[in-house]
């Protein structure tokens, strides 16, 4: 399964910007019935949802999204790559950073966001009340 874009290889430009996923969350289960539509395949309904199988992207593997990301950043025929990532995601700040360093000038701009509270605050994982997002600049060599 290729896991970035296909597309990045025939593209060039002077900005590509990129919002990757943050966690491992893979949204196949949200839109199954839009992938079962275009990809008009028979299949064998999985679980008590009727979910299909899904590969799982390497973009929402802690341990191999780095590696795609700097495939990514290296096959770029672009001036500038931006990404748009916070501190919760799966690459640290400094790993964002040491990867696009490689390839240019990097930069990072940084602001706070109230966190999206998507449960009820006594049951929450996540117990902080803020979140930085971060906008990760490099110009490429």
């Amino acid at each position: 399964m290729k896991c970035k874009p296909t597309f990045v290889h025939r593209l060039w430009g002077t900005i590509f910007f990129h919002n990757l996923l943050y966690s491992d969350r893979q949204y196949g289960s949200n839109y199954h019935l839009l992938n079962t539509i275009a990809e008009y395949k028979p299949f064998e309904p999985q679980g008590k949802t009727g979910l299909r199988k899904y590969v799982r992207s390497k973009w929402c593997q802690k341990n191999e999204v780095s590696r795609v990301f700097e495939d990514l950043v290296k096959d770029a025929k672009f001036k500038y790559v931006f990404l748009s990532y916070n501190n919760e995601g799966l690459m640290s700040v400094d790993e964002v950073r040491r990867i696009m360093e490689k390839y240019g000038r990097y930069e990072l701009s940084q602001i706070a966001y109230q966190r999206f509270k998507a449960d009820k605050t006594e049951a929450r994982n996540h117990k902080a009340v803020g979140t930085s997002e971060y906008l990760h600049i490099l110009e490429k060599n």
